[in-house]
């Protein structure tokens, strides 16, 4: 489930604060006050953040403020960024209460993983060598194919094959083969392995990346140390 929303710019210098920071004004019921058109779209809630969707170019680092029952005003930093899809991160985690009051209220609450997963990481247990999602990303871009349109080969949500390639969940293994089709290469390279060194390259090149789009700047510029 998701819901629209309304993300406005807050002017900066409200009281102590020098940074500004955008209202994020949550609409359970899909209308917006004032006949406003929604410019985004929330696809859950977790006691560490939220997810969010939309078409307005946002940047890593920008503040988020938005009310939530229960627990009131709370704050987010945008976290990460994939083509629409921005993950944010709570300035504190959000209590038992405070996810259940916004689920009453109709809100995409999913208390079973987090919504922000740093640049990266893998969950535990994944194989030393490329985890199915970096796989599925790397196929994805080399295949020149948007999450939409994966998704829409699929017959399945974007969300859905952003929480694939994030490793936030796994498609089924019935779906592996069509999952293969959709991105043109056999079922055989979706197979995981296991410690192969072009495989971690792999990996801390997409790691080289993502912290370069984060900080504003070039992969070339980001050197990674490994401590074994």
């Amino acid at each position: 489930m998701a819901i629209k929303a309304h993300l406005e710019p807050t002017a900066p210098g409200e009281g102590q604060r020098a940074t500004p920071r955008r209202d994020l004004r949550l609409e359970a019921s899909g209308v917006l006050p004032s006949g406003r058109e929604a410019n985004v779209v929330v696809h859950n809630i977790s006691a560490s953040g939220l997810l969010l969707e939309t078409g307005l170019d946002l940047a890593t680092g920008e503040q988020l403020a938005l009310d939530l029952p229960e627990a009131g005003s709370v704050e987010a930093m945008i976290m990460w960024r994939s083509e629409q899809l921005y993950g944010c991160a709570f300035a504190a985690p959000l209590g038992a209460a405070a996810l259940a009051a916004a689920q009453l209220q109709g809100l995409p609450v999913t208390e079973a993983a987090s919504t922000v997963i740093a640049a990266g990481a893998q969950p535990a247990g994944a194989d030393a060598g490329e985890a199915l999602g970096l796989r599925l990303n790397r196929l994805r871009r080399e295949a020149g194919l948007t999450l939409a349109d994966v998704a829409l080969r699929l017959g399945v949500s974007k969300p859905t094959v952003w929480a694939w390639e994030k490793g936030k969940a796994r498609p089924l293994p019935e779906r592996i083969d069509a999952i293969a089709e959709a991105l043109g290469v056999s079922s055989g390279e979706l197979a995981e392995t296991r410690g192969a060194s072009a495989d971690i390259g792999l990996l801390i090149e997409d790691c080289r990346k993502r912290i370069a789009e984060a900080c504003s700047t070039t992969p070339g510029a980001v050197r990674i140390m490994i401590e074994m």
